[in-house]
């Protein structure tokens, strides 16, 4: 049986005004051949990290791009939710990224672990045979995946699959990452939300991106486009190799070509061949013989004292329990789990590896 080749869409993007948001969405949703319902209930996913400003362009889903998005919703008079399940308090962090605003414009906001819980049972699931959704999950006639463009120190990328972890309500994240280690079996974990929530419309913002230390610490770069497709593993694979990455390399897209979720190859529109962004990469495991590799996993992760505000967030945050106040952060190691919640968190970009 031949294998489906689905469409992945790409239009230069430059900056976030508002008009050519507007107009680069709407081209590739066509290009995509996307077509947007009416009259239905529709649910938004951005990615809502934490509390990071909205002028912190590299971090979360910028607003312009949630907004274009509800314009076209509101032409075909669908009724919009926007939601999400940010690592730090929800509602500062839908109000500094914008997108509160947004929402009270368009529609409503759903904050997730405010949402009726509801209970998944997945048996093909490879690490999460039960977990919890929102509710909004199962009712929305359609689901928009809105991620964001970015390297990550755990999972060398996070994109339209890692965008979905969010779907997971407050601290049941901490207790997954618990069980889920280390990047190879947080990959799986992944694509087993994934194969139950299964976005049929993925929009990445990849006008500023985040190169480097991701998915917060990293440095932004101006990459300048928006990507879409109606599949998420199809967006992920473009949007790593536009960043320079092999899509191979990707646990997660890995895991989900294994489980034929999707393909590493697709149909490419808007432009005859994807460019090489040459993303600065977070440091790179696998390369590394043995013995570097036991060094690098006991390198540790160390507190920029300027920069730390002492506000606690890493040692709350922590799933493993490995952090408390001394005044400042300190890390046990030997509780650690090396899932770099602290740093991810750090609203001060203060928690690093050392170099």
């Amino acid at each position: 049986m031949k294998k489906r080749v689905e469409k992945v869409a790409i239009v230069k993007c430059k900056n976030y005004n508002e008009i050519e948001v507007e107009k680069a969405i709407s081209k590739a949703l066509s290009l995509a051949e996307i077509e947007i319902p009416k009259r239905k209930k529709v649910l938004i996913k951005p990615n809502v990290v934490g509390f990071f400003d909205k002028n912190q362009e590299a971090i979360t889903t910028h607003p312009s791009i949630i907004e274009a998005i509800c314009k076209i919703l509101k032409k075909n008079k669908n009724e919009i939710f926007i939601g999400d399940s940010s690592f730090t308090n929800p509602e500062i962090a839908f109000k500094k990224s914008g997108i509160e605003e947004v929402a009270k414009k368009y529609g409503k906001l759903i904050i997730f672990e405010q949402d009726k819980i509801i209970k998944v049972k997945d048996k093909d699931a490879k690490v999460l045979k039960r977990f919890h959704l929102p509710k909004i999950i199962k009712q929305a006639d359609l689901i928009i995946n809105v991620p964001k463009l970015k390297t990550h120190q755990l999972t060398k990328y996070t994109g339209a699959i890692k965008n979905l972890y969010g779907c997971i309500p407050g601290g049941m994240k901490q207790k997954l990452h618990m069980e889920a280690g280390n990047a190879k079996k947080f990959s799986k974990l992944l694509v087993d939300i994934y194969q139950n929530i299964r976005p049929k419309v993925n929009i990445m913002d990849g006008v500023v991106g985040m190169e480097g230390k991701g998915p917060t610490s990293g440095k932004p770069k101006k990459a300048g486009y928006i990507l879409a497709s109606k599949n998420t593993i199809s967006l992920d694979v473009a949007c790593v190799k536009l960043m320079g990455y092999k899509p191979k390399k990707i646990l997660a897209i890995k895991e989900a070509i294994k489980r034929k979720l999707g393909n590493l190859k697709f149909d490419l529109k808007g432009m005859k061949k994807l460019p090489n962004l040459h993303f600065e990469k977070p440091f790179v495991q696998e390369k590394l013989s043995k013995k570097i590799l036991k060094m690098f996993k006991q390198k540790p992760i160390i507190v920029d004292k300027k920069k730390c505000i002492k506000c606690g967030l890493c040692a709350k945050k922590c799933p493993a329990q490995a952090i408390r106040l001394n005044p400042y952060p300190e890390i046990d190691k030997k509780k650690c789990i090396r899932c770099f919640c602290c740093m991810e968190v750090c609203p001060q970009h203060a928690l690093s590896l050392k170099e």
